[in-house]
């Protein structure tokens, strides 16, 4: 099978805060570990404005689905044609066949 879009994986490093508390902050920054990866990135349904924007701004929320054949952590970030998209909830393994395993994420991405 063939994926035909090369993304980019964005694997966030682990910041202790000022009181080294037991959830790190999560920088998504160049400290951050990049890999590639090849997958399918299709839209799956209507942009809908959810987030609270930035004042006098509309948030634009779309859903986006992502089929690869390599996990995906639920903290992960993916860069694809200049666009971040985030992880929603936890990406589903699929196995139907021996050594065919494939992986089904959810995407959000925002603007506004």
């Amino acid at each position: 099978m063939k994926l035909p879009q090369l993304l980019t994986v964005v694997t966030p490093a682990e910041v202790p805060d000022a009181y080294d508390n037991p959830t790190p902050v999560l920088d998504y920054g160049p400290a951050a570990t990049r890999r590639s990866l090849y997958g399918a990135l299709q839209p799956r349904g209507d942009p809908r404005s959810t987030d609270t924007p930035e004042p006098s701004r509309q948030a634009v929320e779309g859903l986006w689905w992502l089929y690869t054949t390599e996990p995906i952590s639920p903290r992960d970030r993916i860069e694809y044609g200049g666009r971040v998209y985030a992880v929603q909830g936890i990406p589903q393994q699929w196995s139907p066949r021996p050594g065919h395993t494939h992986y089904e994420t959810t995407l959000t991405h925002v603007e506004g």
